[in-house]
């Protein structure tokens, strides 16, 4: 795989989980919105590498 293979499906990974995590988080459940946080903060990561592997090419 080539590194905008990778970096395309890290950002689907992101996407699918940042929405995931906002739809999660805006609901009324207590423990819903706290793991709708967590996803969100997981996708973040995720960002981060994909933006790392931009950076560093």
């Amino acid at each position: 795989m080539s590194k905008d293979q990778i970096r395309n499906w890290l950002n689907i990974i992101f996407m699918i989980g940042a929405v995931v995590g906002v739809i999660l988080f805006l609901s009324k459940n207590e423990e819903r919105h706290m793991l709708g946080l967590y996803i969100i903060l997981c996708s973040m990561v995720v960002k981060i590498a994909e933006s790392s592997l931009r950076m560093f090419k």
